[in-house]
């Protein structure tokens, strides 16, 4: 009987280790799958490219990911709270307008301040629309992509919009210690955004509005409130992307930010935000960044068409959508 016992004791041991690996992924899928899916890029974009592992590349990613990063980690809110924000591009087109007028007549502070103004105003409509009106966010802020593309398109006569101070592109071109000013953004929009998820009553409010609304409500949480909150952050951080892509080109652009709706959705799920709302942080959203700007980087250096980009793009985002819900199967048991 010793001898059986001790024979099994291993089976039992390599079953063990089975059902936890296999419990791990279920819970952590997506937090497994979007590293090793990244340092499989990495290597694969490597081996094609001489100079995908060069510092000037990776500095290349870092400013190319900026402006993402700042309108996803908005769109991170909006998403927890079980909502979204389709019209956060064209936001992105409006503001650069409106940066560039106010910016030649008045300077770049006054500028900037309105960038912010307008974009915290787009979500703060966005918000009203969907909590007063009771219209689903989907339709509203499709509504509002519209009304704000052709804003842009109208203000600025369909053409950019020239003569910014040339000092404004050190936002864009301009580092601190080595590090570029878009990154610096974008990582203090990052500290800003998991900061407030984590440790504020809003961050906490907005993970129970989309975790259960109904007993978010009745442990005494401005539903409404917070909803309209959070879509003033996301059109706040549009602003920032903005202003970012604005310096960049160094005209205010009224079609800037076509591809962000998609993009930073993508790269919100892909950071393993449920679409259901409720759990998620902007750390990981970062990542979800990283893996977006990483596969459009190494595209680029194969020469693949943007067309091309947004089909891989597409087909990332059908991904994580899939093992998102299937994640919330198995957790209600079916």
């Amino acid at each position: 009987m010793q001898a059986y016992g001790e024979k099994t004791r291993p089976l039992e041991g390599a079953r063990h280790w089975r059902e936890t690996l296999a419990r791990i992924v279920r819970e952590r899928g997506m937090e497994i799958a979007l590293p090793a899916a990244t340092i499989g890029m990495v290597i694969l974009f490597s081996v094609f490219s001489e100079v995908f592992l060069t510092a000037q590349n990776f500095r290349n990613i870092g400013v190319a990911a900026a402006a993402l990063a700042a309108v996803a980690f908005g769109q991170t809110f909006v998403i927890l709270t079980a909502g979204l924000d389709l019209s956060v591009g064209s936001t992105v087109a409006l503001v650069s307008v409106v940066l560039a007028f106010v910016m030649r007549e008045y300077g770049i502070a006054p500028g900037i301040v309105a960038a912010l103004i307008c974009g915290a105003c787009v979500g703060l409509t966005n918000g009203l629309i969907i909590t007063r009106l009771r219209v689903s966010p989907f339709i509203a802020t499709l509504a509002m992509l519209s009304v704000t593309a052709g804003l842009a398109l109208n203000l600025a006569g369909g053409v950019p919009i020239p003569g910014l101070p040339s000092s404004f592109g050190h936002l864009a071109y301009g580092s601190i210690l080595g590090i570029p000013m878009p990154v610096l953004i974008a990582a203090v929009t990052l500290v800003l955004a998991e900061l407030a998820l984590r440790y504020t009553r809003f961050g906490r409010h907005v993970c129970a509005v989309g975790g259960n609304e109904e007993a978010a409500r009745l442990s005494g949480i401005r539903v409404e409130r917070i909803r309209i909150a959070a879509y003033a952050f996301c059109g706040l951080t549009a602003a920032v992307g903005a202003i970012i892509l604005t310096a960049r080109v160094s005209s205010g652009q009224p079609t800037l930010g076509a591809t962000l709706p998609l993009e930073s959705i993508a790269a919100v799920v892909l950071g393993g935000v449920s679409l259901a709302g409720g759990r998620g942080s902007a750390i990981n959203v970062a990542f979800g960044v990283a893996f977006i700007s990483i596969l459009a980087n190494g595209l680029n250096l194969l020469n693949v068409s943007s067309y091309t980009q947004m089909m891989i793009i597409g087909m990332s985002l059908i991904a994580a959508v899939a093992l998102d819900q299937a994640g919330m199967r198995r957790k209600s048991g079916h």
